[in-house]
C-alpha cells in the first residue's frame, strides 16, 4: 500500500515545477522558428485549451484519487481492453519524458563538451558518449526515486523554487537588453499563418510545455486530502505555467538581433543555438546570465525528471492494479515505492533515444500521446455520470455535457495539428500495445467488444484526417475545413463512446475493482 505523504503545497509545486523542465529551454526558439511572433497566439490558445481539458479531470481526480491517475478511469467505464490501450498511451507519453529532459541537459552541456552531440541536417542527436551519459543520469534518477515519495516531494519543492527563479532572470535580462518591440509583428490575416500557429502549438513544443499539470492525478494515491487538493493543483499549475512561458516567449522574440532575421523567422539560426537561450544571452553580451542559464539547463530538467520518473512508475503500478499487467509490478520496497516499475521504465527510457533522436522529435511524439490521453477526461466523466450517478463528487463540474464536448473537440484539434508524420507513429504505438496485451491476456476474448470497434474507429479516422490534412499530409482537406470537420467527428465519437460502456456482466467486476482500490487508500465508496 502506498503512503499519503504529499501536501497541497508540495503537489502544486510538483505539478507547476514539472512544467518547467526542458520546455522553457527550447520552446521559445522552436516556436519562433515555426510561427515567428504569431507563436504568442499559440500560447494563449494552448492555455485556454488546457483549462478546458483540466476541468473534467478535476472532477475525476477528486472523485477517484488513485495512484496512476487517469490511466485507471477507462477500465472502470469501458472495460479491460480499452482501459489498457488508454493506459498504454498515457504511459508512453510519460516514459518518453525523462529521456527528453536528459536530452536537454546534454544538449546544453555541449557548450562545454561538444563530443556529447552529433549535428544532423536540422537537429542535434546524442553521440555514443552522449548516449552512455544519458543512461547514467537516468539510472541515478531512478535510485533517488526509490527513497520515498515524501523525500522526493521535499527535494522537488526546493528544486522548483530555483527553477522559477532562473527563467524569471532570463525574462528580465532579455527584455532589458532588447528594450524595443520592433520584432513583435503579428500577422493573422492569412491561412498559412494560422497553420503555423497551430503547428507550433502541437508539434513545436507549446502543448508539450503544459505537460505536467496532470502530475497531481498520477500521484493522487499519495496525497493528503486529495478531494480538495487535486482541482487546486491542476488549474493552478496551468495558470502559473502560462504566465511564465508567455512572458519568456515574448522576451525571446524581443531580444533576437535583427541581423539573424534577414531570411525570416523560419530560418532563424545563431551561434550556440544547440542551447538557444544561452546562445542568445552570449550574443547580447549577458555573460553572467548565460552562466546562470547553463547551470539551470542541467538543474531544471533534472528536477522534472525526478517528478516524471515517479509519476511514470505509478502508471505501471495502476495498470497492474487493474490486472493489465502481472502482479509482479505491484511489488514495493521498504519505503513503499513500486521499485519494479521504476526499473522497467528505466529500460524502456534507455531505448527511446533510438527511434527519436533529438529533442524536437521526442517532443512531437510525446505531445501527441499526451493529448490523446487527455481525451480520457471527457469520455470517462460522462460515462461515470451514467454508471455511478450517486457517487460522492467533492468537485462537481457544472454544465458537464458542454464542457466535455469542448474538451474532447480541442483534444482532437491538437492531435490533428500534430501532423501526419507524428500521428502515424502514435497509431503504430497503439498497435504495439495491442500486441503487448495479447501476450499477457492470451485467454481473454479480445475482439468481441463493441468498445474496441469504437476505439479503433476513433484512432483510424484521426489518422485518415491527418493524412488528408495540411499539417504534413496531402492537403486535400484545405484549411480551415479540416478543423470544422473535426467538430462533428468529435461529437459522434464522444456519443458512440457512451454507447460502448462496460457490459452488464463486466460492470460488477469494474465496480468491485474500483471500490477495492478506493478502500486501500481510505476513500469512501
Amino acid at each position: 500500500m502506498l503512503k499519503r505523504d504529499i501536501s497541497t503545497t508540495n503537489l502544486l509545486i510538483v505539478a507547476a515545477g514539472g512544467m518547467i523542465g526542458s520546455g522553457w529551454l527550447f520552446t521559445p526558439f522552436v516556436g519562433a522558428q515555426m510561427a515567428g511572433p504569431n507563436v504568442l497566439i499559440s500560447w494563449i490558445i494552448a492555455a485556454v485549451f488546457m483549462l478546458f481539458i483540466a476541468l473534467p479531470l478535476c472532477e475525476l481526480g477528486a472523485m477517484l484519487p488513485l495512484s496512476g491517475g487517469m490511466a485507471n478511469y477507462p477500465t472502470f467505464t469501458h472495460g479491460r481492453e480499452v482501459g489498457f490501450l488508454f493506459s498504454w498511451v498515457t504511459w508512453l507519453s510519460y516514459v518518453v519524458m525523462t529521456p527528453i529532459e536528459i536530452q536537454a541537459i546534454l544538449q546544453y552541456s555541449s557548450h562545454f563538451f561538444p563530443e556529447l552531440l552529433v549535428k544532423e541536417a536540422a537537429y542535434f542527436k546524442l553521440s555514443n558518449l552522449g548516449y552512455i551519459a544519458a543512461i547514467g543520469i537516468m539510472f541515478v534518477i531512478v535510485l533517488f526515486n526509490t527513497y520515498g515519495i515524501k523525500f522526493l516531494a521535499e527535494c522537488n519543492k526546493y528544486a522548483s523554487m530555483v527553477k522559477f527563479i532562473f527563467p524569471s532572470i532570463a525574462i528580465v535580462s532579455l527584455m532589458e537588453s532588447a528594450n524595443s518591440f520592433q520584432n513583435i509583428h503579428l500577422n493573422l490575416t492569412n491561412g498559412q499563418s494560422w497553420v503555423q500557429i497551430f503547428s507550433a502549438l502541437s508539434a513545436g513544443g507549446v502543448a508539450f510545455a503544459f505537460t505536467g499539470f496532470q502530475n497531481g492525478l498520477m500521484l493522487a494515491g499519495e496525497v493528503k486530502n486529495p478531494q480538495k487538493t487535486i482541482p487546486i493543483v491542476m488549474l493552478g499549475a496551468i495558470l502559473i505555467g502560462f504566465i511564465l512561458y508567455f512572458t519568456l516567449q515574448f522576451s525571446f522574440l524581443m531580444a533576437v538581433p535583427k541581423i539573424y532575421l534577414q531570411h525570416g523567422w523560419n530560418q532563424l539560426s545563431f551561434p550556440g543555438d544547440s542551447g538557444p537561450l544561452v546562445g542568445l544571452a552570449l550574443l547580447l553580451g549577458l555573460g553572467v546570465v548565460a552562466v546562470l542559464l547553463l547551470f539551470d539547463a542541467a538543474f531544471s530538467p533534472l528536477g522534472t525528471t525526478l517528478v516524471y520518473t515517479a509519476a511514470t512508475s505509478r502508471i505501471l503500478y495502476g495498470m497492474a492494479l487493474n490486472n493489465h499487467l502481472p502482479p509482479f509490478f505491484l511489488k514495493v520496497n521498504r519505503h513503499h515505492i513500486p521499485y519494479i516499475t521504476l526499473y522497467a521504465n528505466f529500460l524502456v527510457g534507455s531505448l527511446s533515444f533510438l527511434p527519436f533522436p533529438g529533442w524536437q522529435k521526442m517532443v512531437a511524439f510525446l505531445a501527441s500521446a499526451s493529448i490523446f490521453s487527455y481525451g480520457v477526461g471527457p469520455i470517462c466523466l460522462l460515462a461515470l455520470r451514467t454508471l455511478h450517478p450517486l457517487r460522492y463528487r467533492p468537485f462537481r463540474l457544472a454544465s458537464c455535457f458542454i464542457f466535455c464536448h469542448i474538451a474532447f473537440y480541442v483534444c482532437n484539434l491538437m492531435l490533428y495539428w500534430c501532423g501526419f508524420t507524428v500521428i502515424w507513429k502514435l497509431w503504430l504505438a497503439i498497435v504495439v500495445g495491442v500486441a503487448v496485451y495479447f501476450s499477457y491476456q492470451r485467454d481473454h476474448i479480445f475482439l468481441n467488444k463493441p468498445s474496441l470497434y469504437w476505439f479503433f474507429s476513433y484512432v483510424s479516422f484521426l489518422l485518415l484526417f491527418s493524412y488528408l490534412g495540411p499539417f504534413g499530409g496531402l492537403g486535400v482537406l484545405k484549411f480551415p475545413f479540416g478543423m470544422l470537420l473535426i467538430f462533428p467527428f468529435s461529437c459522434l465519437i464522444l456519443y458512440l463512446s457512451q454507447r460502448c460502456l462496460v457490459t452488464d456482466e463486466a460492470r460488477q467486476e469494474a465496480r468491485e475493482l474500483m471500490n477495492k482500490q478506493l478502500q486501500e487508500i481510505n476513500i469512501p465508496k
